[in-house]
């Protein structure tokens, strides 16, 4: 292996990571917050399709 495949993955990372240390850090953007109820919405409608498939009948007959 020559020298060059060696330092060359080192070189690849020093330079992006120097190009993320570069950007600085970023304000988050908190101006509207999602309302509560969207998010038990979302858990409701996550829950019913779990609960769904979990209780969708299987047509195993032929093992039964």
């Amino acid at each position: 292996m020559s020298r060059i495949e060696r330092l060359a993955p080192i070189v690849a990372a020093l330079c992006v990571s120097a190009l993320a240390l570069a950007q600085g850090p970023r304000e988050p953007s908190v101006n509207s917050p999602a309302p509560a109820w969207l998010g038990y919405a979302v858990m409701f409608l996550i829950g019913a399709g779990v609960l769904g498939v979990a209780l969708y009948p299987v047509k195993r007959s032929h093992m039964d």
